[in-house]
């Protein structure tokens, strides 16, 4: 995938976590950040932290990069290109060298599961707001990056391929609500298998997400 087209497909992951590797000298290692803005050639990400402060950078550094996008792990070069402040959040501008790749692997665990899982549809062409109501399904599997369904082939047209939903999980009796985009839509015989992308993972829902997967993931093993 040439840069241009990596660009394009980041405007949808705005939120998404990514991770950036420098390979050698005073700041080797790993450094987490996020997506928080995407122009005509470089992408902003929150500006990473070394020990509670701003990680040292310099125009023209290269950087290894890796981001979830549509439910794959994409890694790409980076080039830092400036550095700024907007409304108080310290960004980092980094530019695509050359091409991203995909990588077959998952950047989150998943783990299977039999979460009842409300989707309400958010906007689209034939979107109504006065007409949407909540529609549940039980979750196959979910992982911090998305969740994964099935749904009869009669209702596979209420779930347009990405199309943006409010997602409702409920873990340990309490209820939380994520925004997430259909990313996976694959016909079976008799129903479809959808899968849905989380737009960012806030603070307060990834440490109850985690631990249940932790859970499942652990449970799974001793079965």
């Amino acid at each position: 995938m040439d840069s241009g087209e990596f660009l394009t497909m980041l405007k949808d992951c705005i939120g998404s976590k990514v991770s950036l590797v420098i390979d050698a000298g005073l700041y080797k290692g790993t450094y987490p950040s996020r997506i928080e803005d995407v122009d005509e050639d470089s992408i902003g990400l929150a500006h990473p932290t070394m020990r509670g402060a701003l990680l040292p950078v310099h125009r023209s550094v290269q950087l290894k990069m890796s981001v979830e996008a549509g439910g794959a792990l994409y890694f790409s070069l980076v080039s830092i290109s400036k550095g700024l402040v907007r409304d108080n959040l310290p960004l980092l501008w980094v530019t695509p060298v050359g091409e991203a790749r995909k990588i077959q692997r998952r950047l989150f665990v998943r783990v299977p599961c039999l979460l009842k899982t409300g989707l309400f549809r958010l906007e689209g062409e034939n979107y109504r707001p006065e007409k949407e109501e909540w529609m549940y399904v039980n979750a196959k599997d979910i992982s911090l990056g998305g969740v994964g369904f099935s749904v009869p082939r009669e209702k596979a047209r209420l779930f347009p391929e990405r199309a943006r939903f409010l997602v409702e999980l409920v873990l340990q009796e309490k209820r939380y609500l994520l925004v997430g985009k259909i990313v996976k839509k694959i016909p079976k015989s008799e129903f479809w298998e959808l899968g849905v992308a989380f737009e960012g993972m806030p603070v307060f829902a990834e440490k109850p997400l985690g631990n249940y997967i932790r859970q499942q993931e652990l449970a799974g093993r001793q079965s």
